[in-house]
């Protein structure tokens, strides 16, 4: 449908997407399952769509575990710069002309009315969402402290992810997407710590805050175990 109302050909569709036209032949016929995510990745960006392909897991569970994962690592995040004097706001929703949405943790550093606005992610799927959320958040951020009496300054738009090898793979392949964010990791936790100027355009480091831990393992007295 998609391609018919754009009036091109399996041969050009197949050109555009860079590969055989059978494949969309396939496609087409309803045999998906023949085909690689990459080919019908290929397939539908070419037809300017995007691919969404989700895992479901006993019903609602996944969710749950991704919910889970994101309000651990909210947290830790919360306990860990109220300890270094942030002031924390957490899931601050807002609606302004239209736009509406809510902020992760919305912090507030009062001696440099700084404001910072993060977004907590357990994994990284879909980067040009995140970071055009962000960004709106970002501009909205003034709008949304004045309601808890914070003047902000400056607005430092952050990004936490959950530790894992994928997200970090995931963010290699694309790297300079988040050029913006000039501290990364030990540095950004570093600035958080005591913030003072140039003010960074931006934060980003992991924590594994999330991840599950296992059980303790017993000790027998006289013995180790392990």
């Amino acid at each position: 449908m998609l391609r018919v109302r754009q009036q091109m050909t399996q041969v050009i569709l197949s050109a555009r997407a860079a590969v055989n036209r059978r494949a969309v032949a396939k496609l087409e016929r309803g045999s998906a399952r023949a085909l690689s995510l990459a080919t019908l990745e290929s397939i539908v960006h070419a037809l300017g769509g995007r691919l969404d392909v989700r895992i479901l897991w006993n019903g609602p569970e996944l969710d749950r575990l991704l919910d889970e994962d994101h309000a651990r690592v909210a947290s830790s995040v919360k306990r860990r710069l109220e300890r270094w004097g942030w002031l924390v706001r957490v899931e601050v929703s807002f609606s302004r002309y239209g736009e509406r949405g809510r902020i992760d943790l919305l912090a507030y550093q009062p001696a440099l009315h700084i404001l910072l606005v993060i977004e907590v992610k357990s994994e990284l799927v879909d980067v040009q969402g995140l970071l055009g959320t962000l960004d709106q958040k970002a501009r909205l951020g003034p709008f949304v402290a004045e309601r808890f009496g914070w003047k902000s300054r400056h607005v430092v738009p952050a990004i936490v992810f959950l530790e894992h090898s994928a997200t970090r793979k995931r963010l290699a392949m694309v790297e300079t997407l988040f050029d913006r964010f000039t501290l990364r990791g030990r540095p950004a936790l570093t600035w958080l710590r005591q913030p003072m100027p140039p003010i960074p355009s931006g934060l980003l480091w992991m924590t594994a805050a999330g991840e599950r831990r296992e059980a303790p393992r017993e000790r027998v007295r006289g013995s180790r175990v392990g």
